[in-house]
């Protein structure tokens, strides 16, 4: 079993699905260079330029506030979509993502690419590790 977790640059806990079977690989597709404890990664790096650099200090400064959120939700600037633009360019996603049975979103901001991903894929995806720990213990008991 090959597990994909989605992630635009929140840290992947040690045991993110909880316990996994021996059998199964975890990868991480993420948008942050900082995934240390990701043993098998791809770094699909961001747009950089004047408009991402505003768009990154929107959503810095606008987690505060609940209206400047939903503003730049609706936006192009908006990071979940910067980051499904960014994946879906990068060529070697395709590869990445073969044979892969389940795609988990690991934070707000990659559901999109996650569920734009299984959309195109196929797969089963969930958002959140509690989610990927239901799906892989419904799977164990099937």
């Amino acid at each position: 079993m090959k597990i994909v977790i989605v992630s635009t640059g929140a840290l992947i806990p040690d045991e993110p699905v909880g316990a996994i079977p021996e059998s199964a690989v975890l990868r991480v597709l993420t948008a942050s260079s900082d995934q240390s404890n990701a043993t098998d990664a791809l770094l699909v790096p961001l747009a950089a330029g004047p408009l991402s650099g505003a768009a990154d200090w929107l959503y810095a400064h606008g987690q505060g506030n609940a209206v400047l959120r939903m503003l730049l939700r609706l936006s192009p600037l908006d990071r979940g979509a910067r980051f499904w633009r960014a994946v879906r360019k990068d060529p070697r996603v395709s590869g990445f993502l073969a044979a892969t049975d389940l795609l988990v979103a690991g934070d707000r901001d990659a559901n999109f690419a996650c569920w734009q991903l299984a959309r195109r894929t196929g797969v089963v995806a969930v958002s959140g590790y509690p989610a990927a720990e239901r799906e892989l213990a419904s799977r164990r008991a099937a």
